[in-house]
């Protein structure tokens, strides 16, 4: 996808997370299965060789996910335990898709020995699923991505509470190349300067609220997903205001090093839109826009970026309907954890 004035998408595209929740869905599927996942075939020549059960097919499409065997995600995320544990597991044992390569069965060295240990690291994930730390974790683990996306979405709700029509704009904020190293701490403080500078800049106005959260990229480094809400009765053209708000970010906030991506310049490439004019009473752009909110949260199902505070946030919700109108005051709005 091209990207507009230099712009950053976020780096954990959705195969990735579709990769993870692959992960995840294969390592359940291999601690159900039952029985040895391997055994020692011997041809007539006496050559050994390595014969794939059911369960060593599901160690074998592990074994080769990228995702998995990438060091830069395990250094900067938390695996959902699922995931860790057979990220852990395959380190252990030493595993290698060469090992179990289809086109390469035949096995180098004592052939015995390494099936006892194949076989063992599957039944050494089987019985850590089921004690309870595990499960403990997992639970965990479970509830706090389903908590974040449950906050996020009464929040909108919150809003349309208020407002009978929401300007929606969805925002990727980031880092040039170049500076693809700034640190989380220097990311934190552009953040909130540029929240702090929404009380005195009229762009943000009409800005009711808003959502971000922190990711980092491999290549991009860290970005901000961002989503902001406007009152639709007092603004419009999406489009233009979330790239006045990108090039803000760019040029003021952060000098030059910064770089943006514009989803609301071009909505006619998602499927299920959410963005945009979002009216209270539109219940098919409301789901889409319940799509979009998931879609900030998703990752945190498989994985969690390790932040130094908040990875997260919103602003508070607004006054009640037909309390007056907002204060300005000095102070930049409140947040709130998301």
């Amino acid at each position: 996808m091209p990207l507009e004035n230099g712009d950053v998408q976020g780096d954990l595209e959705m195969e990735v997370v579709c990769e993870l929740k692959r992960a995840s869905f294969w390592t359940q599927q291999l601690i159900k299965s039952e029985g040895d996942a391997f055994e020692l075939y011997v041809d007539a020549n006496g050559s050994s060789a390595l014969k794939f059960n059911g369960p060593g097919k599901i160690l074998r499409k592990l074994v080769r996910m990228h995702v998995l065997s990438d060091k830069r995600f395990g250094e900067l995320y938390r695996f959902e335990p699922y995931i860790d544990l057979i990220v852990r597991h395959i380190a252990d044992a030493g595993l290698q898709y060469t090992y179990l390569s289809y086109t390469r069965a035949v096995l180098n060295g004592d052939a015995k020995l390494l099936v006892e240990l194949f076989n063992g690291c599957v039944d050494k994930i089987r019985q850590e699923a089921k004690c309870k730390q595990f499960q403990s974790a997992l639970n965990s683990y479970q509830r706090s991505g389903n908590k974040n996306y449950k906050e996020l979405t009464e929040y909108v709700d919150t809003l349309f509470e208020r407002y009978s029509r929401l300007l929606v704009l969805r925002v990727d904020l980031g880092y040039r190349k170049e500076f693809s190293k700034t640190t989380q701490a220097e990311a934190k403080k552009d953040r909130e300067h540029l929240f702090q500078n929404t009380r005195s800049n009229k762009l943000f106005g009409d800005m009711v609220g808003y959502i971000w959260k922190l990711e980092h990229g491999s290549d991009k480094g860290f970005h901000y997903h961002m989503m902001f809400f406007f009152d639709g009765s007092k603004v419009r053209e999406d489009g233009t205001l979330a790239k006045l708000i990108g090039e803000y970010w760019k040029t003021t906030i952060t000098k030059g090093r910064g770089v943006y991506y514009n989803c609301n310049a071009d909505k006619s490439r998602y499927k299920s839109c959410g963005i945009g004019m979002v009216d209270h009473w539109n219940n098919p752009m409301r789901d889409s826009l319940g799509k979009a909110v998931l879609y900030l949260t998703k990752i945190d199902l498989y994985m969690k970026l390790q932040t130094e505070g908040r990875g997260m946030g919103k602003m508070l919700s607004p006054d009640p309907k037909g309390a007056r109108g907002r204060p300005r005051a000095v102070s930049p709005p409140r947040e709130c954890m998301a």
